[in-house]
């Protein structure tokens, strides 16, 4: 089977399980709706401090800062540092109600919204604990990459790559395994040596087909355009509007529902019913198994 067959067969499984609790999609949704009105908060808030700071901007503080810009670099760096520490916390604390009330779905058990939420906020301090490892590793990637420029981008691509796959099953691993932010690390990248070997390759691309479908999405609102003319751009507009926010929601809901899937099949072999045995291991494989 090819990646591109695996993913929509792993698509189809794990929105079976979705459609099966609807409830599910709207933890996503939740995380969405949060990390954006968290940052209007943020960013305005910042925003109030620049501006009262502003009536002492004087002349020689603007040259003081010019001649030692380090002043401005680390407020500007300290803004960045509790913009992802916000949205970290956010999406991690959704992400762990979504995959708790999955596991409980994929066990038979009836699983609820309340249910998943209050497992989160049962973790509330491991979830805060990560957010605070996640936004010193974007911050220190985002220095890098400003300091080296073209080789400081490469070397964040490549960190980034690792660290998304050591970190891949630190969500299910802070609820259920009730680990500190380093030892879930550890523990996350260990399950993937341990489960698909050291060097591997992902046989499958979700987010690839979402894009496709995305794409899919502007091509229909294009075609209304062009065959509506004004009425046509703005229903097409207000329709890709909501078909984005709809795809978005599902994308991560999927997302949440195959990595539960994933980490009960990782720690205990089993494969959860209505997903193919082969599809999970061979989600990821060795290098020069694989590449042909």
């Amino acid at each position: 089977m090819g990646r591109f067959s695996r993913s929509w067969e792993l698509i189809k499984e794990s929105f079976a399980v979705l459609r099966s609790d609807k409830q599910l999609a709207l933890l996503p949704f939740a995380s969405g709706v949060s990390c954006l009105l968290v940052s209007g908060l943020v960013l305005l808030g910042g925003g109030l401090i620049f501006f009262f700071l502003g009536g002492r901007y004087t002349p020689a503080v603007e040259s003081s800062w010019r001649a030692d810009p380090s002043m401005m670099w680390a407020l500007i760096w300290i803004a960045v540092f509790a913009f992802y520490l916000v949205n970290y916390f956010i999406i991690v604390f959704f992400n762990v109600a979504l995959i708790s009330a999955a596991s409980e779905r994929l066990a038979g058990r009836p699983a609820t919204l309340r249910g998943g939420v209050a497992k989160a906020w049962e973790h509330k301090g491991k979830i805060l604990q990560w957010a605070v490892l996640a936004a010193t590793v974007g911050v220190i990637l985002r220095m890098i990459e400003r300091r080296l420029g073209i080789i400081g981008r490469l070397v964040t691509k490549l960190i980034g790559v690792a660290w998304t796959l050591a970190s891949y099953f630190v969500a299910p691993i802070l609820v259920f395994e009730n680990l500190g932010p380093l030892g879930a690390l550890k523990r996350s990248a260990r399950i993937f040596r341990e489960t698909w070997g050291e060097e591997l390759v992902s046989q499958f691309s979700m987010s690839a087909i979402f894009v496709l479908l995305g794409l899919a999405g502007f091509g229909v609102w294009f075609a209304m355009m062009l065959a509506g003319g004004a009425m046509g751009l703005y229903i097409g507009t207000a329709l890709l509007f909501l078909y984005m926010i709809t795809l978005g929601v599902t994308n991560a809901a999927i997302q949440g529902v195959f990595t539960a899937a994933l980490y009960r099949f990782a720690t205990t072999k089993e494969i959860p019913p209505g997903f193919v045995p082969e599809n999970f291991s061979m989600a990821w494989g060795p290098k020069d198994k694989n590449l042909r």
